[in-house]
């Protein structure tokens, strides 16, 4: 179908399948997450050979699946495939295998095609501040009256956390202190705040209680910093066992929630407001925003 496209977005600890027509407007065929863990164990800048190995996997299902509607398939890479130093282990196979190109996008790309695939979904608000807590790395976005105007990527990543610190919160909450002290100066006062990415997602689906993924519940859904505060003090200090139970809809996040949950108390912190919406529009939508043009040059290899 010349005006259905593929694309997955191989996170840090997620991959993701989006599968839509594009014409005058965007109509989702198929969505799906799976957790690769890509970044579990990356040491010294070298991605582990069981996390290569479980990626692998999930693409051979996710390009299988797509080639029953489309041929036209794009492939990203962000945070951990920038950071990866043999991340051509991965990207040689891919376009050894499918004749895929594995493309690797900058920090203020993601950023950029994060924004673009929110700027029209929340226009009742002026100014807005989106951001995206990744395995890797945090993306914000300001935008204003449905403009973007300025982008960062940050060091700030639950998997890296993860892997620096282990369960040492104290440390983890120090470190996203200081790297949330690193973003530009804001003349935003009072701007709503929108979460992108699978923890903001896997929040919405347990505050809702969500066996199943609904984006009818999860898509501009709310949370408030008290919520946050009482999902919080429910995740510390139970088992990965016990956490697995409160979030039926993602139970492989387990081991990762309470992080990124602390993470994003932070930002509503530094950010001083008391709630933020859930989007579930990410980058993969950003792209398909692209003109006809742009994707064509995704889609070429050579």
């Amino acid at each position: 179908m010349e005006n259905t496209y593929c694309v997955i977005d191989v996170g840090t600890n997620n991959v993701l399948l989006l599968i839509a027509s594009v014409i005058d407007h965007l109509e989702i065929i198929k969505r799906d997450s799976m957790i690769s863990a890509l970044g579990r164990e990356m040491k010294d800048g070298l991605l582990d050979a069981a996390a290569i190995k479980r990626t692998k996997f999930i693409l051979i299902d996710f390009i299988e699946q797509a080639y029953e509607f489309t041929k036209n398939i794009i492939v990203i890479g962000t945070s951990c495939s920038r950071d990866a130093k043999n991340i051509a282990l991965l990207s040689n196979w891919l376009e050894d295998k499918y004749k895929i190109k594995y493309h690797i996008i900058s920090g203020d790309e993601e950023a950029r095609l994060n924004g673009i695939a929110n700027v029209n979904e929340f226009k009742e608000y002026h100014n807005i501040i989106l951001f995206d807590v990744g395995g890797g790395s945090t993306e914000i976005i300001w935008i204003e009256n449905t403009k973007i105007i300025q982008t960062q990527s940050i060091n700030l990543g639950i998997r890296k956390m993860q892997n620096t610190f282990d369960s040492d919160y104290q440390e983890k909450q120090k470190e996203t202190k200081r790297l949330l002290d690193t973003l530009k100066s804001s003349y935003f006062t009072n701007p709503a705040l929108i979460g992108i990415g699978g923890t903001a997602i896997s929040l919405s689906a347990m505050k809702f209680k969500l066996d199943e993924y609904d984006p009818q519940v999860v898509h501009k859904s709310k949370i408030t910093l008290s919520e946050l505060k009482e999902i919080l003090i429910n995740l510390r200090g139970k088992s990965e066992l016990q956490i697995e139970k409160l979030m039926p809809f993602e139970p492989k996040r387990a081991d990762l929630i309470e992080t990124g949950t602390m993470i994003i108390m932070e930002i509503l912190d530094y950010f001083e407001v008391e709630e933020f919406f859930v989007s579930d529009r990410g980058i993969q939508f950003g792209i398909l925003a692209q003109n006809k043009q742009e994707l064509a040059k995704m889609l070429s290899i050579g």
